[in-house]
């Protein structure tokens, strides 16, 4: 453990940290737990969506920072996360899915959650139990935990090519096409012209940048509306984008994207085009203070981000 003290931060740059569920088949709460103390007896704050637009500007950090970011919308964010981040004061920019969410009636689950068969069990039968509710998310708000932006409307695949094929491996994203006719690619619906199904085509640029924008544009409105916030960020599903998808989210009042591109944050990143960093669940704490010290560092992190490529 000596060595770990040996990693501090920087200030050049903010690292972006993305997670998705906490337990089940996502980081452990002990890891995550231990992720936070770690950034916590270092003197990190978590910054705020404002707070990485200033420093964007060129306003500078009076103290080593981090942006914390969930994806999905898991459920664990309200009952594993958010308990540690109170304890530390930290808050997080919750990325969700508005046909996710349930509504306040419906039950969520206290089980540790494995994402993909939740997926799946929405898709397939309308299961939101392991997703947040519009209560919670709004509770998560209003003590400062969680800042809202959007992951898409509907965060799925859709078919890619133009001719059917035969069967396609057994995942939560192909479901809607089980049973009917399958075909021999699919993508994320926002990263590429998606399969025009009555006229047998793939959609033309046009038409992408039409459907994404009007998906972007649907999210934000929900959520605004429901949750009564702004919503000015979005993380694209599974980290795919194209040029044209960017062109669309600022057209639907999106101003800063999120990725899964690796590189420094600091001033002078497109904002369209932000770097993000999945931690994942195997993960160790010797690995998260390096990466700390390397992404708190822009030329550190230009550098390693070029390795890694």
């Amino acid at each position: 453990m000596a060595l770990l003290s040996e990693f501090t931060p920087g200030r050049s740059s903010v690292p972006v940290l993305c997670y998705h569920n906490i337990g089940g088949n996502g980081v452990p709460e002990e890891s995550f737990a231990a992720q936070m103390d770690w950034l916590a007896a270092r003197g990190v704050r978590s910054l705020t969506l404002a707070g990485v637009e200033a420093f964007l500007r060129g306003e500078p950090l009076r103290e080593p920072s981090v942006l914390l970011t969930f994806d999905d919308g898991f459920r664990d964010l309200y009952t594993r996360a958010a308990p540690i981040l109170r304890r530390h004061g930290f808050s997080c920019l919750a990325f969700v899915v508005p046909n996710r969410i349930r509504e306040d009636h419906e039950p969520g689950t206290g089980e540790p959650i494995m994402a993909d068969a939740a997926h799946e069990a929405f898709v397939l039968r309308g299961d939101r139990s392991a997703w947040m509710s519009w209560a919670e998310i709004a509770e998560l708000q209003r003590e400062g935990v969680v800042e809202v932006g959007s992951h898409s409307l509907t965060h799925r695949m859709a078919p890619v090519s133009e001719a059917q094929a035969g069967e396609v491996p057994a995942h939560w994203a192909y479901a809607p096409w089980r049973g009917q006719k399958t075909f021999p690619r699919l993508a994320p619906e926002l990263a590429a012209p998606i399969r025009v199904e009555e006229q047998g085509r793939l959609e033309t640029i046009e038409e992408l940048k039409a459907r994404v924008e009007e998906n972007i544009l649907k999210s934000r409105d929900e959520l605004e509306s429901r949750l009564g916030c702004e919503v000015r960020s979005l993380a694209w599903p599974w980290g795919a984008w194209r040029p044209e998808g960017l062109w669309a989210a600022h057209k639907a009042g999106i101003r800063l994207c999120f990725t899964l591109e690796r590189g420094p944050l600091s001033p002078g990143t497109d904002l369209m085009r932000l770097p993000r960093l999945e931690v994942r669940r195997a993960k160790g704490l010797s690995w998260f203070a390096t990466r700390m010290h390397i992404y708190s560092r822009a030329v550190f992190a230009r550098l390693y981000s070029a390795m890694r490529f």
